[in-house]
């Protein structure tokens, strides 16, 4: 059983590793210790999810309850008369030879 413990969290690790090298994570090594305790509470949560299955009359599985958001407001941006606001892109495909 240690064994294959072991097993799991050196993959786990070498997970880790693996993703912060393909999001180019630069961390230094306090912040590397604290995001991989983070991603290991992150996997656990994901295996408790995935292991979840209703008994009969039980209720499905439901994280929140409610979730309160703010209300949005609509608002009309007004430039300063001072800023330049028209932006021209240069033009990089020639529409006018046949391809």
């Amino acid at each position: 059983m240690w064994g294959s413990l072991c097993y799991y969290q050196d993959m786990e690790h070498q997970l880790f590793e693996h993703l912060c090298e393909l999001a180019r994570l630069e961390l230094r090594e306090d912040e590397r210790e604290e995001f991989e305790r983070k991603f290991e509470r992150l996997v656990g949560f994901v295996e408790h999810i995935q292991a979840y299955s209703p008994q009969t009359g039980q209720p499905p599985l439901t994280l929140v309850e409610k979730v309160e958001l703010r209300r949005d407001t609509v608002s009309r941006f007004e430039w300063p008369g001072e800023v330049d606001h028209e932006y021209h892109v240069p033009q990089i495909i020639d529409f006018s030879e046949e391809a």
